[in-house]
């Protein structure tokens, strides 16, 4: 009864906060969840408008802040993945560029006190200049995304409807992606219904998993938000990239390797897991604190108690760990089309080039030559088929593969002409190519960057013809998926995806 008492007075005053942030006569902007403390942003230097969100959410899903106008801040944060970039381990940017890491959720921004991996921002309203300067994110700088809004048809008045007048500068655009990342709240799970007596019991099963998440878990990952928003060492292998985390922006040895405590609130859909992704389910991550715990001088003693690494954890305890884990998931979050993105405009859209123009004749008659473009063919369609069964881990195998076979070419038998258009034909395979290989769990990752694959493999064969049968290039009339092959009766192939619209045929005719 006491707990109940509590939590009217507490309704209570959430309704009184929120009504601070409500127009007349329109729903709620920004409120409180009752199960949820007191934000820590000041929205008293940034009062959320209607206007001021709807500007913000524009601005995050267009590739105009970005400096070949290719990505948005979108790209790297897809509300159907809880905000972050679906199967990417390593975030990309723009020329499709790997990121130091694995892109971070935005949800509940309102209560964060730092944010990114190493906490390097401390205020919301700066949180967007690290991505939109960063060379292998969005590469632009803020004088060039200010000036290609001033000059554009649609945002003075954008402006002027949020904040007044139609003056475009650094404040109130920072401001205004703000607002929109403000309204990014996550809170409407059946966890939270649980706890705000709205009707929804949780199983037997998600009870002791919630206990033992409790009793094994909430140190860090602690109160409603699901983290206690510091940096810490967790132990993990070091990584190739020997990234150091917080140590990056402190040069303090006592934060090497301390990063962000992420919330756990939808996990089943911002994998994969930890800075780097180098987690694909949460089954890895528990067998990492359980038994993978690497000590080192800056591990959190909490992952070192007692002489022993780790977490002790049951099999029996990991499986009910995960089952209470999945009632955070937020589906109302997920899909509410206040977070979505419209059919909107950007006026920065790069010029369509024509694809096949790019084919030449380079008339190849070296025999050694050949052998190798023919042993790539039989490589690609090695490839080809592995994705067709959907094994990923074959189709990376098999793409390591070919990126070797055309690592022996022997460059002696090309002329000047042959040599500069394989070169860069081999350097676009082997970057698309490492794409498909780091994304080895995610099926969809890799048949993205296979339709790109695709493309330079086919200029490649049809600029050769080094082929004594004929080949064939399908491609779709609505999206980037295409593939090269033998057969001339593919137009209904397992490769394709549901965006792709009418297929399409070309021939690659044998050299005569």
């Amino acid at each position: 009864m006491e707990n109940k008492t509590k939590l009217l007075l507490a309704s209570a005053l959430i309704f009184i906060i929120s009504v601070s942030f409500r127009q007349a006569d329109e729903p709620a902007l920004f409120t409180i969840p009752s199960n949820f403390p007191k934000p820590t942003y000041d929205f008293s230097k940034n009062p959320l408008t209607k206007e001021g969100i709807e500007l913000g959410k524009t601005l995050f899903y267009d590739a105009a802040l970005s400096k070949d106008n290719s990505i948005s801040c979108g790209s790297c944060h897809q509300q159907s993945a809880g905000f972050t970039q679906h199967g990417h381990a390593l975030s990309h940017g723009v020329g499709d560029h790997f990121t130091k890491r694995n892109s971070m959720p935005l949800a509940n921004l309102a209560w964060g006190n730092s944010f990114g991996w190493d906490g390097g921002v401390h205020d919301l309203d700066l949180f967007a200049v690290s991505p939109i300067t960063n060379p292998v994110e969005m590469d632009e700088s803020l004088a060039n995304v200010l000036e290609k809004l001033r000059y554009s048809s649609n945002y003075p008045q954008l402006f002027e409807k949020a904040f007044g007048t139609d003056e475009i500068n650094t404040e109130r655009f920072l401001k205004a992606l703000s607002q929109f990342m403000l309204t990014m709240v996550s809170a409407n799970s059946r966890y939270d219904k649980y706890m705000r007596y709205e009707g929804v019991e949780l199983s037997p099963a998600e009870i002791q998993g919630m206990e033992i998440f409790k009793e094994k878990c909430s140190s860090c990952h602690s109160g409603q938000l699901f983290t206690d928003f510091k940096l810490r060492n967790n132990g993990l292998k070091l990584a190739r990239n020997d990234d150091t985390g917080r140590f990056e922006v402190t040069q303090a040895d006592e934060d090497k390797f301390k990063f962000k405590v992420p919330s756990l609130r939808n996990l089943t859909s911002t994998a994969p897991y930890m800075h780097d992704g180098r987690f694909t389910t949460l089954e890895e991550v528990l067998d990492h604190y359980a038994s993978g715990v690497e000590n080192s001088p800056t591990l959190d003693p909490i992952l070192k108690q007692n002489g022993t690494l780790g977490i002790a954890l049951t099999t029996d305890e990991k499986q009910k760990i995960i089952t209470f884990l999945k009632t955070l998931d937020d589906d109302d979050f997920l899909n509410n089309n206040r977070f979505s993105e419209s059919s909107g405009f950007s006026e920065f859209k790069p010029a369509k080039k024509d694809f096949f123009a790019e084919v030449v004749d380079l008339k190849t008659v070296s025999p050694q030559t050949k052998a190798t473009l023919q042993q790539s063919l039989a490589a690609y369609l090695k490839i080809k088929n592995a994705l067709v069964k959907k094994n990923t881990d074959l189709v990376a195998k098999e793409t390591e593969s070919f990126l070797a076979v055309l690592q022996k070419m022997d460059k002696t038998k090309l002329t000047p002409s042959q040599k500069d258009f394989f070169d860069k034909i081999n350097e676009k395979l082997a970057f698309d190519g490492d794409h498909i290989i780091e994304g080895k769990p995610f099926y969809d990752h890799q048949s993205d960057h296979f339709g790109d694959f695709s493309k330079s493999f086919y200029l490649m064969m049809a600029s050769f013809k080094p082929n004594k049968t004929t080949l064939y290039y399908y491609y779709c009339s609505n999206s980037a998926q295409n593939w090269v092959s033998d057969k001339a009766n593919e137009s209904n192939s397992a490769l394709l995806n549901n965006k792709c619209g009418s297929v399409q045929m070309k021939t690659i005719l044998p050299k005569l």
